[in-house]
């Protein structure tokens, strides 16, 4: 089980857990989409932001069963995304984005189960 070698690193996956948190947050929720760097950076954002928030956050909450822990993700990828559309004026809902989102969460599924299969 992870459980015991993440122990002595838990408070430092907690900071970096809430800080990841807080940055996805502030993506999702900032009052200006993000600049177009390349054709669909947006979606690779949103993939690498739910991807690797959702990665860390399981390893900092270790103790939730798998299927509510990463059940609740799968449902915050398309629902910060409605919020999104929802709360700010220059936003808007996109099935794409919200898809990203499952996606990145569907990798770091993966990411943990290969994972936790190697220890």
């Amino acid at each position: 089980m992870l459980t015991a070698p993440l122990k002595k690193y838990n408070a430092i996956i907690w900071l970096i857990f809430l800080c990841a948190l807080a940055g996805l947050t502030y993506g999702i929720f900032r009052t200006t989409p993000p600049d177009e760097l390349f054709k669909n950076s947006d979606k690779v954002g949103h993939f690498v932001a739910f991807c690797g928030v959702s990665f860390i956050g399981r390893f900092a909450l270790i103790r939730i069963s798998a299927f509510l822990y990463w059940g609740a993700w799968f449902f915050l990828a398309g629902f910060l995304e409605y919020l999104q559309g929802e709360l700010r004026p220059l936003r808007h809902f996109s099935l794409e984005d919200a898809y990203a989102n499952a996606i990145g969460v569907t990798i770091a599924i993966t990411l943990t189960y290969i994972i936790h299969k190697t220890l």
